[in-house]
């Protein structure tokens, strides 16, 4: 009895070090200069009572219509930037709110992956290490942390309905309403959710005697749930133009020419290591492995593999879809 409880002591031990770790590394002073802008819009929107359906900042573009896609996690990080004395100078109090915005949210969402991957304590605690050190290169006080934070909880979502047979889809509906007013990267969940509905669909064709595929019924479910998730987007201040805005967005090219996070990964740079090796070392595992890969978590590392490829800022995605897989 008294090992039990010494190897419990020793587990949630290792549990804290590791996430003491990871709000360590995510607790970083805020350099990006698209923070400083999202600060203004939420002081704008907090001043005005109103969310800007219009540009009233620049000067080519003043009036015309803007689509502020991250208005509600404008106001969180403007709140908590004022909450710590932030006044709009460089080096205030406020970077410390900033970072703590980020931080908590960068810890919240590892603490989801840890709960998705099997094994005992050291190894997930490797796993989740390995995968914050990849998904760190993008974390920054900005409302793509929101992103990334719901999207390991729609994950968490998934891995409860498939690997737990508990059944909480219906978190779908309020999780997109509450996304779609925080950031346009609500889009990550759907990728998600539709990576999973060919998973299983795959599975459910090729592989159905696997206990571990949805059956059609439940497909079926996530399906629906999926389609009224996405219904529910419209509950926005810009209604029925979020549906397509990520496509819109996407689609612009001076992104990939321009902006880094939105260019192919420069593997020079070490800073994206983790990433590389946790690529080769999934490849790895389901070669030597034991166990043949589910089709859902073939279809989800190869599809965010590629768009980890394709531009930087996936990279995040990818660490937190492949981490329980690895």
């Amino acid at each position: 009895m008294q090992n039990f409880f010494a190897r419990l002591s020793t587990q949630r031990l290792m549990t804290a070090v590791l996430f003491v770790l990871i709000f360590a590394l995510a607790m970083r002073i805020p350099v990006d200069t698209d923070t400083w802008w999202h600060l203004r819009s939420g002081a704008y929107i907090l001043a005005q009572h109103s969310i800007p359906l219009t540009d009233p900042f620049s000067f080519t573009r003043l009036g015309l219509p803007w689509i502020d896609h991250s208005w509600g996690s404008q106001i969180v990080l403007y709140g908590i930037y004022s909450l710590f004395g932030g006044h709009g100078q460089p080096g205030d109090n406020g970077n410390i709110g900033l970072a703590l915005y980020t931080a908590l949210l960068a810890t919240g969402g590892m603490v989801f992956v840890f709960l998705m991957c099997p094994g005992n304590v050291y190894l997930r605690a490797f796993i989740v290490a390995w995968a914050a050190a990849a998904a760190a290169v993008f974390w920054s006080a900005r409302p793509q942390m929101m992103s990334f934070f719901l999207g390991t909880v729609v994950l968490y979502v998934v891995f409860l309905y498939k690997w737990r047979k508990v059944d909480r889809l219906w978190l779908l509906i309020p999780i997109m309403i509450l996304w779609v007013n925080l950031h346009a990267g609500f889009f990550i969940g759907f990728l998600i959710l539709a990576g999973t509905i060919a998973g299983e669909l795959l599975g459910r064709l090729f592989d159905a005697d696997n206990p571990d595929v949805l059956s059609w019924s439940q497909i079926r479910k996530l399906a629906l749930m999926t389609a009224l998730a996405f219904a529910a987007l419209v509950i926005n201040p810009n209604t029925v133009q979020m549906w397509t805005y990520s496509f819109r967005t996407i689609g612009i090219g001076v992104l990939q020419q321009y902006i880094q996070e939105w260019a192919s990964p420069d593997i020079h740079g070490r800073e994206t290591w983790p990433f590389v090796f946790m690529l080769l070392g999934l490849i790895a595992a389901v070669g030597l492995g034991s166990k043949r890969i589910e089709w859902t978590d073939l279809v989800l590392t190869c599809g965010w593999g590629f768009l980890a490829l394709y531009a930087g800022r996936n990279i995040s995605s990818f660490a937190v879809v492949a981490a329980p897989v690895l």
